[in-house]
């Protein structure tokens, strides 16, 4: 830890009422883990360019941390001494949390009650951020409205040429072959069907494995909200499944009927969440230009995009089926 970070953290333990109880050790790019005499914290940094996420995820949190409602858990948020959701200060932001300890797991490893309380944990979060208004939220609807598809398909093409030596061009091109034919199969029907009368209230927007902190009790705690974005219900359940319909569709049934006891969901707007998440494989840019200027770092999560892809590509018809059935089944 450098002289610039070790101000930081002094200055956090003072706007926070902390006595830092040993060293700050870093977790994530972003994340640290800070023992203090009142309990350990985890703290959250953002540059200054992050103001508008930062302070995003802590009125989540604040909203979130107060409505006791068992269905959900989420990081418990620490304010200031003077009550603020988030620190400000040295040209940047820091949200404390209380620190948790619990383990990550794969998709894989989940068991059908851990499915279930994921499911019915989504729903309780989506009635408690039906009541959440965010100034300025950005949307599901703008960032659909927003892509240029001939733009997307140059950009995709463009990426062939720019193979790096030590890059597999094979599967390069295996992986933009998918993500193009992805486009032109599920943008259409991404913009044309989109729900209007949606009021796209907050979504977690990256409901995954990668936050679910496992901890001995269900449900897992949900952590990481600053991706949050304003979107019908029906694109994060679908969303959040993915592959796993089509893989294990028991346990995919399992979390979708544990979230339909706690809410319901709209049939008519099960083909354009289909089409709609479909389409957020294609646009992973991150993945793709990560492993254009550094192969052997994001090589393993290019796989992984691969592997995405080629299991929901053409599979359109059975993912509308399988949540249409689910939704039939889960009726009055």
């Amino acid at each position: 830890m450098d002289d610039q970070q070790h101000a930081t953290f002094d200055a956090i333990c003072e706007s926070y009422a902390l006595k830092q109880n040993g060293p700050a050790r870093r977790i994530s790019e972003r994340v640290w883990y800070l023992p203090t005499e009142s309990g350990d914290v985890a703290v959250k940094l953002y540059t200054v360019d992050q103001y508008t996420r930062a302070n995003k995820e802590a009125t989540v949190l604040a909203h979130l941390t107060t409505q006791g409602d068992a269905r959900f858990r989420v990081q418990t948020l620490q304010r200031t001494a003077a009550a603020d959701p988030a620190w400000t200060g040295f040209g940047g932001q820091a949200m404390l949390t209380r620190w948790e300890i619990g383990q990550f797991r794969t998709y894989d490893t989940f068991t059908p009650a851990e499915w279930s309380a994921l499911g019915a944990s989504l729903a309780a979060l989506h009635l408690s951020l039906d009541r959440l208004t965010l100034q300025a939220l950005d949307t599901i609807r703008a960032r659909l409205t927003a892509i240029d598809a001939d733009d997307m398909r140059r950009s995709l093409l463009e990426a062939l040429d720019s193979t790096p030596p030590e890059g597999d061009g094979a599967l390069l091109r295996t992986y933009v072959d998918a993500c193009l034919r992805m486009l032109d199969e599920h943008y259409p029907g991404s913009i044309d069907a989109f729900p209007a009368d949606d009021p796209q209230h907050p979504i977690h927007n990256d409901y995954n494995q990668f936050n679910y902190l496992f901890d001995g009790t269900l449900p897992p705690i949900i952590l990481d909200w600053e991706a949050a974005i304003g979107a019908p219900r029906e694109f994060e359940v679908v969303r959040c499944l993915n592959h796993l319909p089509l893989e294990a569709p028991d346990l995919a049934a399992t979390f979708v009927r544990a979230y339909l006891q706690v809410r319901p969901l709209h049939p008519e707007w099960i083909a354009w969440a289909v089409d709609a998440a479909c389409l957020q494989h294609a646009l992973k840019r991150w993945v793709l230009q990560g492993w254009l200027n550094d192969p052997p770092r994001f090589v393993s999560h290019l796989h992984g995009a691969m592997k995405m892809v080629s299991t929901m590509l053409g599979a359109r018809g059975r993912l509308i089926d399988f949540f249409s059935r689910c939704l039939d089944a889960g009726s009055p």
